[in-house]
């Protein structure tokens, strides 16, 4: 039914935000480990590597 009315189920794309940047600033100056900074961001591994990627691009 909710294919017929055009309806979409997808996961909403996770963006880089400013609760990423502070944990990546910390993983990446080896203050703590990459678990740790996943934990505090709340994403799982591809995730954060996927977020790590986008945003070292914008750099």
């Amino acid at each position: 039914m909710a294919l017929q009315n055009g309806t979409i189920f997808v996961r909403p794309k996770v963006t880089v935000t400013e609760e990423f940047k502070e944990p990546y600033a910390s993983w990446k100056s080896g203050e703590i480990i990459a678990v740790k900074a996943m934990q505090e961001i709340g994403v799982k591994k591809i995730t954060f590597y996927k977020l790590v990627r986008e945003y070292e691009e914008t750099l």
